[in-house]
């Protein structure tokens, strides 16, 4: 069961007995922790996304920053309130390697949604046409391909917009 309170802390029940999945708003430590987690992550490395670009991002006013706990920081969701046509747009999400496919990926989606749930009638996202293991989580949780954008990052690849009506 997910438990979302915008004004108070979000506790996830479901990882283990002992564990529980808090997801609150980024510290300034953990926006400069955030910074240096995607510089060392795919795909951020295989674009070429240096930690001072990623750290401006992290530090970045205009984008809502929500980091995922479990006793301490493992996971991250960057979103962009105006992000594609006025609609909100998750610009980035991830988690530590040691937390992954335990459900905080989709935990912190299904905050994103429901975050923007009362405000806006669709969410936007972006994946690389290289990160075929992302598209396809994306695509479990019900968003679909809407287009490309070729070159957009790097030349070569292209960034492919996914969508999601989740109102």
């Amino acid at each position: 069961m997910v438990i979302f309170n915008r004004k108070k802390k979000i506790s996830y029940q479901g990882m283990t007995e002992k564990q529980s999945l808090q997801i609150l708003p980024a510290t300034h430590e953990e926006r400069d922790w955030a910074a240096e987690l995607f510089s060392s992550s795919e795909p951020w490395k295989a674009l070429g996304i240096t930690y001072e670009n990623l750290r401006t991002t992290c530090h970045d006013p205009e984008y809502l920053m929500y980091v995922a706990h479990i006793d301490e920081p493992c996971g991250v969701i960057i979103l962009d309130p105006r992000g594609v046509a006025g609609a909100p747009y998750i610009k980035s999400v991830l988690i530590e390697e040691k937390y992954r496919s335990q459900g905080i990926g989709a935990t912190l989606i299904a905050f994103a949604e429901n975050f923007f749930k009362q405000k806006s009638r669709h969410l936007f996202l972006c994946v690389s046409s290289f990160n075929q293991k992302a598209r396809l989580f994306y695509e479990r949780l019900g968003y679909s391909v809407i287009g490309e954008l070729k070159d957009h990052i790097k030349q070569g690849e292209s960034e492919i917009l996914m969508y999601k009506r989740i109102s």
